[in-house]
């Protein structure tokens, strides 16, 4: 064929198109090498919400690494842009932030941390994944429904606060809160009614067969009362019950609960 001179150009193309082949083939394996994935954060969002899942790699590639696209399996959870690619610097640790939101509620373990590459032509496409075993949850949307039952727990030694109002003394009243100063004044009687310093206490209860909308409910008091600085507790059926309590890991407790009930 090389003896023919119109030939030749067919040759030399097919020859840069075998080139661009290898080429091809061996730069797309190549922008993998020395990838390692550092640490994963999962967010905890709701159904319907969007959430950052934070990834950081680090490289021992020189060159760096070039359109990395990581991606995962779940039945939870998705990724709002599954086109989006990143890179992967050489000099430092590269945080990588993937938008995700909740599909539904549940709670699963994300086994493995897939990363693809398509570079430089897209023609090939190699990929490897990094194990994590990482548990995810997925709590309830938040719906003002009203459909849950809210129980008032009375506290025995509930603490007194600050304010009060005076009142006519009663027979029984205890000396203790009697106001002298107001009976040296008026030479009546009176007896200083204390005003509590905190709400009572609410156990969120609902003994029948949970729907999702009694979850929705539930998981949008349970973010009222720790806002409001109000201990509440958790019940759902007789399997599940929770002292009432208010701080951030209670509420990180009463969630995941929610996340992982099953009627």
């Amino acid at each position: 064929m090389g003896l023919t001179y119109a030939n030749n150009y067919v040759l030399l193309f097919n020859f840069v198109l075998f080139c661009l082949f290898l080429g091809s083939m061996f730069y797309t394996h190549f922008n993998l090498n020395g990838l390692r994935l550092v640490s994963t954060q999962f967010p905890s969002l709701h159904a319907n919400e969007n959430g950052t899942l934070s990834l950081h790699f680090a490289t021992k590639n020189a060159q760096g690494n070039y359109f990395i696209r990581p991606y995962f399996k779940s039945s939870l959870l998705s990724i709002n842009d599954k086109r989006e690619t990143f890179p992967v610097s050489f000099a430092d640790k590269s945080e990588v932030n993937i938008s995700i939101c909740g599909l539904k509620r549940g709670h699963e373990t994300i086994e493995s941390i897939y990363v693809e590459s398509l570079f430089p032509f897209n023609f090939f496409r190699c990929f490897t994944f990094f194990r994590v075993d990482q548990e995810c949850f997925v709590y309830p949307e938040r719906e003002n429904l009203n459909l849950h039952e809210e129980v008032e727990v009375i506290e025995t030694d509930k603490s007194e606060g600050d304010d009060f109002f005076l009142r006519d003394y009663q027979i029984g009243d205890s000396l203790k809160r009697v106001d002298w100063k107001k009976l040296a004044q008026t030479n009546r009687w009176y007896t200083r009614q204390f005003q509590s310093a905190k709400p009572s206490p609410v156990m969120l209860v609902f003994n029948q067969t949970v729907k999702e909308e009694t979850l929705k409910s539930i998981c949008f008091a349970l973010h009222a009362f720790h806002q409001q600085d109000i201990k509440y507790g958790l019940q759902l059926g007789k399997e599940i019950l929770i002292a009432p309590e208010n701080s951030p890991r209670h509420l990180k407790h009463c969630l995941r609960e929610l996340a992982s009930y099953e009627a």
